[in-house]
């Protein structure tokens, strides 16, 4: 074959191989838009902000990133406290905001930072020991039940020589000193709810009078409501205060209760209103709420309650009825609890966290002179005077109850300065609570004096 036969073939087999890839064009580009639309590729994120461990959210990511491919989930983990103070004050903008708290929805919703979004499957009861499953103008949704509670480690109460406790009020009993732990409600959703719900249910002044009676018995205030269960399982504190699914256990050495004060709430999940992907928000929504939601809820690696009717697990209690049988006309007022919530933590912290050294001093020595107080009739009533001013909520702190000023309080991150506003009603709260304490200190120490003076003091 001639050189030029054979260069005009290798012409021929050129041009046949151009127009064999701009045949191909097409279906290449065809094949690229597939890969780019395949499950798990380029998806649209939905940013979830949430309190809940892992041991719930990972399963239902997985679950709702299988079921959903067009969407991937990005959790942020936070304390609800936190949760809220970064939503409301607009320092982060979530699709979701998932929680226990049904008080932090209402705070979300008087900032208006909620959007209402359908019903799920019908719930056992719209209502839980009086209180709605699901917000009446549709605002967030219930998709789970719990309890808060006491857990108590059964060998440290028996070394006390201690039953169980029934009631967060028994825990005021000088013979829990140093066997209880709790932590703040302005770190722990969850411990607001209990605190709060103490407040409403024994009334403002009452309320803080076990508190802080409680607080002189408290072993210390963890940062964290996980760290409250995981002490009491190693037996480190005798008893904590839980929600129901962290508190139980199945250990013979672990109990749990629900209290005399116990009230059972929804867990709930809602839509922002600065969600940046609404409708992928609004999709998880209703995965969560949804048949498969639900009973992902039941599995043993996440322990909950589902609100909807026929999916509770044969094998658990009915919080429901549960809730029901213990009704005695008392429901919990998350409206409320949402106003005052920032000043029942600051209450909470300047009363007894940023004192609770001092609380523990001052509760101990008056136990220690009790025998001998009660010799005599005039210091009995000294004695019992000193303890009730020590557990008494200053006027000035009682009156804020009811103080419009106390519902504009805001949580503000750590090294920002508060509002001139704030900044002086919260300087009004550490100044009464500082004197209360320091005026019952004294008057403890004088008597400590009169009955031994070689007694210690009340004071650090």
């Amino acid at each position: 074959m001639s050189r030029q036969s054979l260069h005009g073939s290798g012409k021929s087999a050129s041009i046949a191989r151009m127009r064999a890839l701009l045949l191909l064009r097409p279906l290449l580009l065809l094949s690229l838009l597939l890969a780019l639309t395949r499950p798990g590729f380029a998806r649209e994120e939905v940013v979830v902000i949430t309190s809940f461990p892992a041991s719930l959210y990972e399963p239902f990511r997985r679950a709702f990133e299988a079921r959903e491919s067009d969407f991937r989930l990005r959790i942020m983990n936070r304390k609800t406290t936190a949760a809220i103070a970064m939503v409301a004050g607009g320092r982060f903008e979530a699709d979701v905001f998932w929680a226990s708290a049904p008080d932090a929805f209402e705070v979300l919703r008087e900032a208006g930072k909620l959007l209402p979004i359908p019903a799920g499957l019908r719930p056992v009861s719209p209502r839980i020991g009086g209180f709605p499953v699901d917000a009446p103008d549709g605002m967030f949704r219930g998709f789970s039940v719990s309890g808060y509670g006491m857990m108590w480690h059964q060998p440290s109460l028996t070394r006390a020589g201690l039953a169980p406790p029934r009631a967060i009020a028994d825990l005021t009993d000088p013979r829990y000193r140093g066997l209880i732990a709790m932590s703040a409600p302005s770190r722990s959703g969850t411990t607001h709810l209990m605190v709060e719900t103490v407040l409403q249910l024994y009334g403002w002044r009452k309320g803080w009078e076990i508190w802080q009676r409680l607080a002189g018995n408290l072993a210390t205030v963890t940062a964290r409501s996980f760290s409250v269960p995981s002490g009491v399982a190693q037996g480190r504190f005798a008893v904590g205060l839980s929600i129901d699914f962290l508190g139980r256990s199945g250990t013979d050495d672990l109990g749990f209760a629900y209290p005399a004060e116990n009230v059972f709430l929804p867990a709930s999940i809602a839509v922002l209103s600065t969600a940046r992907n609404p409708e992928g928000a609004r999709r998880f929504a209703a995965f969560v709420l949804s048949e498969a939601g639900q009973r992902l809820l039941t599995e043993p690696r996440i322990n909950r309650h589902p609100v909807a009717s026929g999916m509770a697990a044969p094998d658990r209690e009915d919080l429901f009825a549960l809730a029901e049988a213990g009704q005695s006309g008392f429901v919990f007022d998350a409206a409320k609890s949402g106003r005052r919530y920032e000043l029942v933590n600051i209450l909470f912290d300047e009363l007894i966290t940023e004192r609770i050294v001092r609380l523990q001093k001052f509760w101990r020595l008056h136990a220690e002179i009790r025998e001998k107080a009660h010799a005599d009739a005039a210091l009995a009533r000294e004695w019992q005077a000193v303890g009730d001013l020590a557990a008494s909520l200053p006027e000035a702190l009682a009156a804020l109850e009811n103080d419009p000023a106390s519902t504009e309080l805001k949580r503000v991150p750590r090294g920002v300065p508060p509002p001139p506003v704030q900044a002086a009603l919260v300087e009004r709260i550490r100044q009464g609570a500082e004197a209360s304490l320091a005026t019952a200190e004294a008057r403890l120490e004088a008597l400590a004096r009169r009955l031994n003076p070689e007694a210690g003091s009340a004071r650090p």
